[in-house]
């Protein structure tokens, strides 16, 4: 929040007045990090001081593995000023592309007003279904048995990244979401490494692609959710074997 802070006020100072504050607190892409509450909080101080919106993306926030329901910042807030989102691609069905937003009055109508301008109106048939499925109460169900699916994906993936990855890579143990974030050892490039990976048939996002710097060479996100048990094991050792080759050759240049 204090680089935050300091990033508001110097462009204010250059006579630049930021628009919204837009962020993923709960199991964040690509991290899979979890905002602590008293950093929410904080945030809401930040918009009340400077009179800025927050957008809460919160589209993993029903994931939970190892962690208990997670208060949004939207519960801190006592002037209107955040516009909370989620959507039921995670939870129910990917093909549905259907969400909602929590907002006050106003911020309501004009983003009724927006979303007019742009389809006039969301699928009626899939609102439907939604609204039936969640009204007897099969969505908490249906989100339970989601968890009980991924969370031992997840341990496969960290399980198989300790055995067979380089013993000084990176990666935070996600408690919730579908995504795991590594970092390797110095000398990889994960974009140029990328190709190699394909050859062996798995795929990542390479850590590049979620910076606006050029950061995160060494990085990349593993995405738990899709792939079965085996997969998952025979892709993390195809991946080690592809990471071993290049820490080899960056040792030979060397």
């Amino acid at each position: 929040t204090d680089v935050l802070e300091d990033t508001i006020k110097k462009l204010l100072k250059n006579n630049t007045t930021p628009k919204f504050i837009y962020v993923v607190p709960t199991f964040q892409n690509p991290a899979g990090v979890v905002m602590p509450e008293s950093r929410r909080k904080q945030l809401i101080d930040i918009a009340n001081e400077y009179d800025l919106v927050i957008v809460e993306d919160d589209p993993y926030g029903k994931l939970r593995y190892d962690i208990s329901h997670i208060k949004p910042i939207k519960a801190f807030d006592d002037e209107g000023r955040v516009i909370y989102m989620s959507t039921f691609s995670k939870i129910l069905s990917p093909g549905f592309r259907l969400a909602w937003t929590v907002s006050s009055g106003e911020l309501t109508r004009k983003m009724i007003i927006c979303k007019q301008a742009l389809d006039l109106c969301t699928n009626t048939f899939t609102q439907y279904i939604a609204t039936e499925f969640t009204r007897r109460g099969s969505l908490d169900l249906h989100i339970m048995k989601i968890c009980e699916m991924y969370k031992p994906k997840r341990d496969i993936m960290m399980n198989a990244m300790k055995k067979h990855f380089p013993s000084n890579h990176i990666c935070y143990k996600p408690k919730g979401g579908m995504f795991a974030w590594v970092t390797l050892p110095e000398g990889i490039d994960t974009e140029i490494m990328f190709l190699d990976a394909i050859k062996e048939k798995v795929a990542y996002v390479h850590g590049k692609a979620f910076h606006v710097d050029g950061g995160g060479a060494r990085s990349m996100r593993l995405n738990f959710s899709y792939a079965s048990n085996d997969q998952i094991e025979e892709g993390m050792k195809r991946l080690a074997n592809v990471i071993k080759h290049k820490l080899e050759k960056r040792e030979v240049v060397l």
